[in-house]
């Protein structure tokens, strides 16, 4: 009787199942291995949410394949956010409430980003982001960590090679949503360190047909070289318009520049566009992922989406191999596990990924925002219509 009585709060179902078990048995099962990956594959950053997610894969594939961890098998489920963000807060929390989720991998478009922001910190459920550009998703951080470069860095890398140049007069047009915001910001902050000129800052309204009057306000200003942060869409809109207005300048163009989804709507008009890339392809490791890549999936110009899922994934594995994760996750608690998980993101969290070059990394025990400022770029161009990303002379293509 003492011994039943010590469990007269529970269920009369788990007094049975205690009885039928017997002595030394215990109520909490290990958890279960569950990441949920939520993001855009539906909308207008679908090809980031899509290459991420088959990077993740080629990630945790193979380890299902070799027995998961300890005898588990991670269990992937996905959420398309259609670059929703309240599509991304309702997911965030089917992930931590419905599916026990022990972490959250990727937010790349920075309105998604800072929906699952809010949720993975009230419900105490670590999330890795992915492209998210906008500065302000890894401030204050608590449970989220970064994998892409924000904006600024984008920013940091396209100063450094105009001034290294001699580009003395720029150009910015950009979307109306936080990543054009913030990265006109951005880079109207670092090319004044620079000491290079804004001839003109435009901003454009995401679903705007027409981008002339934008345009004409920068061919009046006579510009070396014109930034544009847009989305996709807009982006080849701004790119064609450039380009039939008779404007030559060099056009730069942080990350949108590399998406499949730009390159062809954009086609012929975004031929030589640069792109500050955070994938070297130099690598030899680099290379022979995007083989691996492309043979898996299907063709594709080196795009840092799929080495940000590939990243994410690497680490993930790591910190639940972890053996103060690995001993929250047998004890059944997940908010232990959930815990464990974000301090041991920090332990393992410095390393040499596909992103980066040689010379950059991540440093996640110094910061949730894991890039380094430092040798995190490359510069390439758009070719062939738009079916190609190059490596490109930098210096040849400023002096057009």
């Amino acid at each position: 009787m003492q011994r039943i009585s010590h469990y007269l709060f529970r269920s009369t179902a788990a007094v049975a199942a205690t009885l039928a078990l017997g002595v030394g048995a215990t109520f909490a099962d290990p958890l279960k291995l569950v990441i949920c990956h939520i993001d855009d594959r539906s909308g207008s950053a679908a090809d980031t949410g899509i290459e991420s997610l088959n990077g993740l894969k080629m990630v945790l594939d193979p380890l299902n394949e070799a027995g998961g961890i300890e005898g588990q098998k991670i269990e992937l489920i996905t959420y398309d956010t259609k670059t929703d963000p309240q599509l991304a807060a309702n997911f965030g929390t089917r992930c931590a409430e419905d599916d026990a989720g022990l972490l959250v991998i990727g937010g790349s478009p920075s309105a998604v980003a800072n929906s699952l922001v809010t949720v993975a910190n009230q419900n105490k459920v670590p999330l890795y982001i992915l492209a998210a550009a906008a500065p302000e998703v890894t401030d204050n951080a608590n449970y989220q960590y970064r994998f892409g470069p924000k904006v600024t860095q984008d920013s940091i890398a396209v100063a450094e090679a105009l001034a290294a140049n001699g580009v003395k007069k720029v150009a910015i047009i950009n979307n109306s949503v936080p990543f054009g915001i913030s990265g006109a910001a951005s880079a109207t902050a670092e090319l004044g360190k620079k000491g290079i000129a804004i001839t003109t800052q435009q901003t454009y309204d995401v679903a705007a047909t027409d981008v002339s009057p934008q345009v004409i306000n920068i061919m009046q200003t006579d510009p070396e070289a014109i930034l544009v942060y847009p989305y996709p869409a807009d982006g080849a809109r701004v790119v064609r318009t450039i380009r039939q207005m008779g404007l030559e300048q060099p056009v730069i163009m942080p990350r949108v520049g590399i998406m499949k989804a730009f390159r062809e709507l954009a086609a012929e008009t975004g031929n030589d566009v640069l792109v500050p890339s955070s994938v070297d392809t130099t690598r030899p490791e680099v290379a022979e992922f995007f083989k691996d890549y492309s043979a898996k999936y299907g063709p594709l110009a080196v795009s840092p989406s799929p080495a940000q899922g590939y990243d994410a994934g690497t680490l993930a594995v790591a910190v639940l191999k972890d053996e103060k994760v690995q001993e929250a996750v047998k004890s059944g608690d997940i908010q232990a596990a959930r815990d464990a998980i974000r301090d041991a993101t920090t332990r393992h969290g410095d390393f040499t990924g596909l992103q980066g070059t040689s010379k950059g990394g991540y440093q996640f025990s110094k910061s949730h925002h894991g890039p380094t400022d430092d040798g995190f770029f490359v510069f390439v161009k758009v070719a062939e219509n738009g079916q190609a990303i190059e490596a490109v002379d930098t210096a040849a293509a400023l002096k057009k």
